[in-house]
Parts: structure tokens; sequence; C-alpha cells
């Protein structure tokens, strides 16, 4: 049976690539610093959230009863980026097993080591810092709106919340947005059993980490394994070598094929009430068309002259992670209060405009920091390089 899927794999795999040279070092490279940031923009129109005068959640799908346009748009955006952290991940894995032939206990033991720096360091200090901040504002302001964006309840907050907030042991720690840096973190310290399956037992341990992923269990110390699943995929194609091309004519495929996902996904209110979890498996398996599709449209993209601008800022990615939340929930406040009309076509803009302007706010103290106090910056930036200019 496992041969046979491999086979299936290689066969697959064949008609994706086509007749795509490979990518030189330099280019794929580039193409990972553009997938980067452009998937982490992705991310910060995912934590938008709902628009303030719609109840019902965008991971729903559109708002059948009113505003349909609006949320339709939002709800399509956030189920198209959807496909940010597995792929992430997968980057992730790919460059963890980058060791090759090397003594394994050692490379993974230095990796661990090299990742508690820039994963969980800066997920302790930023969170330390968002937690300081709101604490001040709630100390003079405990009426104001962005605690009911952020949903975080400091009048019934415990001991327990705040250790939480801080190091996210057990919940999401307060910037919410580092639930995928504390899974990533943890799912390299769980690097060495996935390192057996993946020499040992390569396909079942893709077919069983994929199908945990699908049900939605979290294997009691993950908030999602949707990390650790596409993490090892990403270690499975680099240990097996396999080549990372896709043909041009297969990306137009694959994107055609999940927009169509996507947009039939959006308009499921319509179809169903709620959310069944055979809804839930469905939503996150067209995730791995939706890896398809962005890697071989960033590959498309990525070397263009506009993609080798863009790639530059590559490394301003996790700051752009670190920073974006809960600072698109005061921009989308602040915005929301100079709204012309609560029309669908204002609400849009408002949506855009949030997006945009976070993602400007975050980049550019990105870039100040880094070139005013490089050192606090690297502590920040989990010691990442920059190399715009």
């Amino acid at each position: 049976m496992f041969a046979t899927l491999i086979n299936v794999g290689r066969q697959f795999h064949t008609a994706v690539r086509g007749g795509t040279k490979s990518l030189s070092k330099t280019e794929l490279s580039q193409v990972i610093s553009f997938a980067r940031i452009s998937l982490i923009v992705g991310l910060v129109f995912i934590h938008y959230d709902n628009y303030p005068n719609v109840q019902t959640s965008p991971f729903r799908g559109l708002n059948p009863a009113s505003h349909q346009v609006a949320t339709f748009v939002q709800s399509f955006l956030l189920f198209f980026f959807f496909a940010v952290v597995p792929l992430l991940s997968m980057i992730s894995g790919w460059l963890f097993f980058s060791f090759g032939n090397a003594d394994a206990k050692e490379a993974l033991l230095s990796r661990v080591r090299r990742r508690f720096g820039s994963l969980y360091v800066p997920l302790v200090f930023w969170n330390l810092v968002f937690l300081l901040i709101l604490l001040i504002l709630f100390r003079f302001d405990p009426a104001n709106p962005l605690f009911e964006e952020i949903r975080y309840k400091f009048e019934t907050a415990g001991i327990w919340d705040y250790v939480n907030a801080i190091f996210g042991l057990t919940l999401h720690p307060i910037g919410f947005q580092f639930w995928f840096v504390r899974d990533l973190f943890v799912t390299v310290l769980v690097s060495p059993i996935l390192w057996i399956l993946l020499t040992r037992a390569p396909v079942f341990g893709a077919i069983f980490l994929g199908t945990v992923w699908l049900v939605g269990h979290d294997f009691w110390i993950f908030l999602r394994t949707d990390v650790v699943f596409f993490f090892y995929l990403g270690g499975l194609v680099r240990l097996r070598q396999i080549p990372l091309e896709i043909s041009a004519r297969a990306t137009l495929l694959f994107l055609s094929l999940y927009v169509v996902l996507v947009a039939l996904r959006t308009l499921m209110p319509y179809v169903v009430d709620g959310d069944p979890f055979i809804l839930q498996v469905a939503t996150r398996g067209m995730r791995i068309l939706g890896v398809l599709a962005c890697w071989g449209a960033f590959q498309q993209i990525a070397l263009m002259p506009l993609g080798s601008t863009i790639a530059r800022y590559g490394g301003l990615a996790f700051f752009l992670h670190s920073a974006h939340f809960p600072l698109i929930a005061e921009v989308k406040v602040l915005l929301w209060n100079i709204l012309p009309a609560e029309t669908d076509a204002w609400m849009i803009v408002h949506y855009l405009v949030s997006v945009a302007v976070t993602v400007a706010i975050s980049l550019a103290l990105g870039v100040a920091m880094a070139g005013l106090i490089p050192r606090w910056f690297s502590l920040l930036n989990g010691g990442r390089a920059v190399g715009f200019g």
C-alpha cells in the first residue's frame, strides 16, 4: 500500500513540475523571502476578525442576513489565506531538516537551542510588552473598545491567565498571533519523534499526522495540529529531495480550483446552519490545495522585478507577524469611528485600509528600529537578519 502511494505521489509530482527548470539556491531563497512576507500580510487579513457592525464570525462564511457583499469579500479572503499557516509550517520544516547525513542527534539539539532564541524568547518578550501596555490602558480606560476587540477580560483574569498571556503554556498568549510561534516551538521540541517517523516510517507518519489534523485533535500539547503536520511534510520533502518547482500551468490549475473551493466555502451559510464536523474537515482539507496554489504563484511572482523588491523585506516577516496584533484591533476601532456610512462598500474599504495601515505602520517601525536600535530590533525579530535597502 505504502509503495503504491509513493508511486502515485511521484507520478503526480512529475505532472505538476512539468518541464520547469530547477530553481537555483539564490532564486529559491528569494522565493522563500517573498513567500514569508506575503503570507504574513495574509495573516493580517485574517486577524481583522469581524466587522464591528456584524455579529457573526467570518470563519463561518458570509452573513446571509445582512451585508452579504462585504461579508463575502472578507470571508473569502479569510478562507483563501487559510493556506498561510500550512505553507509557513512547511517552509519551516523544510529548512529545519536540512542537515542531511550529519549527526542527527547533535543537529537536532543544535536546532532546538537556536529555535529557543529565535522563536520562544521573542514570544515571551513581545507578550510581556503587550501585557504591560494593555494593563496600563485598562488602569486608565477600562471601557476602551480595544478590549472588546481582543477579547481579553482583565476584570476576571487570575495569575494563571497572566502566565499564559506571556508564556502561552496551555492557552493563547495575549498576542493572539503567537499561538503559531508557540506551536512551532513545541513542534521543534518534538522534532526527534518526527525524525524517527521521517526516517523509519515516512508515509505512515504523514498519514497519521494528517488524519489527526483533519479531525481536529490537538495531541493535548498543541493549540492546532496543522503546524506539526505541515512541518512534517516540509521535512519529508527535504529528506526525500523532492524538487520544489511547480509549473505555471499547474499553478493556474491549482489556483483556479482553490478560488472555486474558497468561494463555495464562503457561500456555505446559505446551505448549512452552524459548523458541522464534515464541513470543518473539508475546510481544513482544502488548505492542501491552497499550499500548492500559493507556492506555485509565489514562484512565478517572486522572480519578477516587483517580487524581487518585495522579497528584500522578507527579513521583516517575523517582526510584522509579531507587531500587527493588537495593533490592527486599535487601527480598526479608530478608523471605524470616522467611517462615512456603514454600507457594504465602505465596510470593504475599512477592511482593506485597516490591513494596509497596520502593515505600513509595522514595517515602518521595523525599518526604523533596525536602523536606530539594532540590538533591540534583533531581540524582537528573533535574531533574523534583514536585507532591505
